[in-house]
């Protein structure tokens, strides 16, 4: 049986992600991440936990050939955005597979490089998932993964002003996605794994987004909450919208809104 984290997109979904977030920061993000390990043509790549499927898109830039890329993720609904964000990107021939990241259904020492972008926190077998991810990979092969370090800006802002409007406690499981920021956990999972020249490197990411009210907006569609939201009346709603915002005004500028959020970086080799 798939087992998954409970921590699922909920109304949104994957296109109001992708507007959102893959727009903000994911996909400056995933442009970070396969640089780490210096994708290049000819190397057979694999994305787990694919989410829409930016790293994989991203990847497949540099392969040279989008079908030796694979993007695989739990929820079937992300997989299909996936292939359907990847064809309109032009990279139809990119693999997409609904899989648990710890039972993932291909054979061992396949990939040059396997990538992992703020995916492993969510995942309720985090050994198991390693372990796959180093079994997939061939021997000599690049192991590319990011976790958020701590709460962000924007998560202390949606607990500060949700939390107060529907109750303390209301976006405590929100946790979860700061919950492997730890370098001595990625140290210990990498060597359960059996990889070797494990690093963890540390550095900042940015929420960018032109319009604050858009993306705020968007991440509260696709949030565990969007359900208790979208009952409320607009007028309540676009209040707690502005409430947000007036949290996070330090963090925009003359281009928008521009949010750090600290990042760890795995990057090890089997």
């Amino acid at each position: 049986m798939t087992e998954v984290s409970g921590f699922q997109l909920k109304r949104g979904g994957p296109e109001v992600y992708e507007a959102s977030w893959v727009r903000a920061q994911m996909g400056r993000a995933a442009e970070d991440l396969v640089a780490a390990v210096n994708v290049a043509p000819g190397d057979r790549v694999i994305d787990v936990g694919c989410g829409t499927g930016v790293v994989a898109r991203t990847a497949a830039e540099l392969t040279g050939s989008a079908a030796d890329v694979i993007g695989t993720d739990v929820s079937a609904e992300m997989v299909e955005a996936a292939a359907k964000f990847a064809a309109e990107a032009g990279y139809p021939d990119i693999v997409w597979l609904e899989c648990d990241a710890a039972a993932i259904p291909l054979p061992d020492a396949t990939f040059d490089v396997v990538l992992c972008q703020q995916g492993l926190q969510f995942m309720p077998d985090k050994p198991g998932a390693m372990a796959e991810m180093a079994r997939v990979m061939k021997p000599g092969g690049r192991l590319a993964l990011s976790v958020w370090k701590a709460r962000s800006p924007i998560g202390a802002a949606f607990s500060t002003v949700l939390d107060r409007e529907f109750g303390e406690g209301t976006t405590a499981p929100w946790d979860m996605v700061y919950s492997l920021g730890d370098r001595n956990r990625l140290h210990d999972l990498a060597a359960g794994a059996g990889l070797r020249e494990a690093y963890v490197s540390f550095d900042v990411k940015f929420a960018r987004h032109p319009s604050p009210t858009n993306f705020i907006t968007g991440a509260i569609a696709g949030s565990p909450i969007a359900g208790t939201i979208e009952k409320l009346p607009v007028s309540e709603h676009d209040r707690l919208i502005r409430e947000i915002l007036e949290e996070l005004a330090e963090f925009q500028d003359d281009y928008g809104l521009a949010v750090p959020a600290q990042c760890l970086t795995l990057t090890a080799r089997r």
